[in-house]
Formats: C-alpha cells, sequence, structure tokens
C-alpha cells in the first residue's frame, strides 16, 4: 500500500507540471491533448524518472474495471499493484498478496463493535449503590433546567441593563446640541462644539455613575471574571472628572463632503505646552461612483510638525495602491488587475537595514529579496520551443544557485527536465507512450496470499501494545 501511495503521489505532481507548464504560452491543455493522441490499444503511458543513466518508470493501464500500474527499473518489472472493483492486488517479487475492501471494512465495525461493549462493560461495573435512582435523576435534571433557565434570565437581564445604560448615554449627545451644520456652496460642513461636547459627557457619566442596575452588574461581573468594582470605577471617575473634561473641551473636529466627491476631516486635541504638543489627525479623500476610483489619505502627527503617520490608498478597476509610513518604516504594495486577476505586484516592507522585504512579480516572473537572501525566477519560450522556468537563488553571502526546469514534447513524450547549477546532471520526468508490456492478471495468479480482517487486526493490536506503557513488575513476596 505504501508503493501504491507513493506512485500516485508522484503521478499527481508530475501530472500537474505537465498540464501546467505551457499556460504562460499556450492557452491549451496539452495533457489532455497528449491523451487523446495516444493510441490505447497498442500503447501503454509511462510516468518515467530518469537520473543520469538510471531510469525508472511507472506503466499505467486501464482494461475494464482494472487500473495497472507497473513499477519498472531499467526495463525490469520491480513491483506491480492492480486495484479492482472489490480488492487491491500487489506482487512483488513474484509473491502476489490481495487485500478485499471488505475486510477493511470488518475491520472498522469490528471496533466499533469492541468499544461499543468496552462502554457497556464500564457501565455494568459501576457498583450499584453508586448509580443514581430514577428519582435522583429527575431530580437533578429539574434543577439543571432551573438553573438553565435561572442563567438565560440572568443573561437577558444584563442585555436589557446595558442596553438601557447606552441608550440613556447616547441621549445627552443631541446632534443639535454639539454639533454646528451649514451648506457653503454646495458643500455640507459639520463642526463639533467642544464644550457642548464636554458637558454632554460629563452629565451622561455621571448619570451613568448612579445607575444602580448597572453597578450591581459590574460588581457581580468583577467577583466572576476579576475588574473594577462599581465603587472603585466611581472613585476614578470623581478623581479624573475635571482633567478629562478639560481635555475634551480643547478637541477641533470638522468635516466637509463636497458634491463632487471630495471629503474632508480634521480633527486635533491637545494645548501647546512645553511639555506636550497638540496631536493632529487629518484626512483627505477623493470618491469616484462612476469610474469605480478612489484615493484616500490619513496623516497623523504633532500640529507644525511633520506627520508621524502616514497612510494613502488609491484604488479602480484596474489598479490597487496601498502604503503605510511610521516615521522611517515603511509599507507598500501595488498591483495592476487585468480581467479580474493580478498582473503584476509589488511588495516594499522596509524596517530598518535589518528587517525588510521586497518583491516584484508578474504572470511570467518572480523576484524577492530580504536580509537573508533572494530569489527570482523567469518563464520564457526557447528557440527549440521549450517553456523554461530559471530560478535563482542568492543568500546573504552572496553565494549563487540555478536551477532550470524546461517543460517540453519529445516525440512520443511530454518531458520536465531540472538541471542545477551545482551538478552536471539532469533529473528528468516524463510521461511517455510506450509500446504496450505484457502485464499479467494478478486476479488470476496461482498462489495468492490474502490478507484477512483478522491480520489486519492483530496487526492494530501489535501497534497498540507498543504504544501502551509497560507494565511494572509486581513485588517479590517479602519485599
Amino acid at each position: 500500500m505504501k508503493k501504491l501511495i507513493s506512485s500516485l503521489l508522484v503521478m499527481m505532481m508530475v501530472f500537474t507540471m505537465v498540464s501546467a507548464f505551457a499556460e504562460p504560452v499556450e492557452k491549451t491543455n496539452v495533457l489532455n491533448a497528449f491523451l487523446k493522441e495516444t493510441d490505447f490499444a497498442k500503447q501503454d503511458i509511462a510516468l518515467q524518472a530518469q537520473e543520469g543513466d538510471k531510469v525508472s518508470d511507472v506503466v499505467i493501464r486501464t482494461e475494464g474495471n482494472n487500473v495497472h500500474l507497473v513499477a519498472r527499473n531499467d526495463g525490469t518489472e520491480a513491483s506491480h499493484i492492480q486495484l479492482t472493483p472489490k480488492e487491491v492486488y500487489v506482487d512483488a517479487d513474484g509473491s502476489v498478496t490481495k487485500l478485499p475492501y471488505a475486510a477493511v471494512v470488518t475491520v472498522i465495525k469490528d471496533i466499533v463493535t469492541e468499544l461499543d461493549e468496552i462502554v457497556n462493560d464500564a457501565v455494568k461495573s459501576i457498583p450499584a449503590e453508586a448509580v443514581p435512582t430514577e428519582a435522583e435523576l429527575k431530580a437533578a435534571a429539574a434543577k439543571a433546567a432551573v438553573l438553565a433557565s435561572m442563567a438565560a434570565q440572568q443573561a437577558e437581564a444584563d442585555e436589557a441593563t446595558l442596553l438601557f445604560a447606552a441608550v440613556d448615554f447616547a441621549s445627552y449627545f443631541k446632534p443639535e446640541y454639539i454639533l454646528d451644520t451649514k451648506k457653503v456652496d454646495g458643500a455640507l460642513e459639520v463642526k463639533l462644539r467642544s464644550e457642548a461636547y464636554a458637558t454632554a459627557l460629563g452629565e451622561a457619566v455621571d448619570a451613568m455613575m448612579t445607575n444602580p442596575a448597572l453597578a450591581e452588574l459590574i460588581d457581580r461581573q468583577a467577583v466572576l471574571k476579576g475588574g473594577a468594582t462599581f465603587a472603585e470605577l466611581q472613585k476614578s471617575w470623581v478623581a479624573n472628572r475635571e482633567e478629562i473634561l478639560e481635555a475634551v473641551r480643547t478637541m477641533e473636529k470638522t468635516e466637509k463632503v463636497e458634491e463632487n466627491g471630495h471629503y474632508q476631516s480634521h480633527f486635533q486635541i491637545g494645548e501647546e505646552t512645553a511639555e506636550t504638543g497638540i496631536l493632529v489627525c487629518d484626512a483627505d479623500a477623493w470618491f469616484d461612483v462612476e469610474d469605480m476610483e478612489c484615493e484616500i489619505s490619513v496623516t497623523m502627527g504633532l500640529k507644525d510638525e511633520d506627520p508621524v503617520v502616514v497612510y494613502e490608498m488609491a484604488g479602480a478597476l484596474d489598479s490597487f495602491r496601498e502604503k503605510m509610513t511610521v516615521a522611517d518604516a515603511v509599507a507598500e504594495v501595488r498591483y495592476d488587475l487585468e480581467n479580474g486577476r493580478i498582473n503584476n505586484c509589488k511588495i516594499n516592507v522596509d524596517l530598518d537595514e535589518d528587517d525588510y522585504l521586497k518583491a516584484d512579480f508578474g504572470r511570467d516572473y518572480l523576484y524577492v529579496k530580504g536580509p537573508k537572501g533572494g530569489i527570482s525566477t523567469s518563464v520564457r519560450e526557447t528557440w527549440t520551443g521549450k517553456i523554461r522556468y530559471e530560478v535563482y537563488f542568492e543568500n546573504a553571502a552572496g553565494d549563487e544557485f540555478t536551477m532550470t526546469v524546461d517543460f517540453y514534447e519529445d516525440d512520443d513524450s511530454l518531458v520536465c527536465e531540472l538541471t542545477g547549477s551545482e551538478s552536471d546532471d539532469s533529473l528528468m520526468f516524463k510521461l511517455s507512450r510506450i509500446d504496450k508490456v505484457a502485464i499479467k492478471d494478478l486476479s488470476t495468479a496461482e498462489k495468492i496470499d490474502e490478507i484477512t480482517a483478522e491480520q489486519i487486526e492483530a496487526e492494530i493490536v501489535k501497534v497498540l501494545n507498543m504504544m501502551a506503557p509497560a507494565k511494572a513488575a509486581a513485588p517479590e513476596a517479602g519485599k
């Protein structure tokens, strides 16, 4: 079975590579065309691997409901796997073994049955006095139902308490009281009245600090999960109330929305002192609904100084750009789209000289560089018709390694050839048409060793015994 799985994995890997290699140049599926042109009455398909003078292959043949996989070394049969609707046959060194699928199903059923018996035996081993009576079970179920109902009712009550507290808190922030709104030349301008906002915030928090239902909820959560009690929160608010409201009064917030899709926003808080500065956050954006385009810029820093944080984004149907700058660190990504797919992309992350990443890739190339080395690839069609992938590796010391992967057709073969700069030999995979080879029907062999459910179970027991901890030796008498 291991040989079967290994063969299938190799087949999947090479089939995937072969079917994909012509994509950059030709849009047809080369593998499908190759199989359609194969005369299966006279030819077999072989998956071949060649390294130097050594050749190994797997011959693949489908006959009715049977699938044959024959592994060969330099043309000599090494093993043969035959799959049928009911069993698997394996021929290794002239010895044929059969594994019926029904045996596997039987083992699974037996395992389930044994587990069920183990559970039943465990239940039966419980002393009668330890087994609760029907009345005790009913009482426990009733108690659990009451507790669950009480928990659900408490959760609903807590949700209602939080909802009412939130609604009451929001009621203090009336837009007509804290916002100044006007239209100027078709543009809507909104300005925050910081003094009114500070007053509303103070009154809202004062009211919240006198809410008994909220106090009970917070104290209960503090007992269950830890955290500050309601009295501690009240004390903290009283101690810091004026300082907080004074900071809020320094806030300036303006927004402007124009009919042409231009949006501007300005926010600042704090006062200019010898120790502190005014924190400023500005946003500028353009939205074009008709052409589905947008540009956004957000900056943050101290007033009258270079911004500390800059965020930029521009998007359209055929492109996207995003950049974040924090002090001297930069992270940026750009890509172009074609028919909804990325055509090319650039990524640049530069934190410092020891921590950076630069990447540039498209449909036929890739370049990546970091502090520990780099990798680049390219794909092209050679003059001889090969599809060639070239991969270059370089480490931080400057050592280079090159690997070339060629895909091409050679007579009756699809070929994948790998060569490296550190070796003159190449590794070659072929999907080839070969003249039909003699393949036996393993189900008609004179001697067939069948793997039974009992044998499988015995092997499982061996594995379990190996996994089980060794029992301590019994102490000798008198010791």
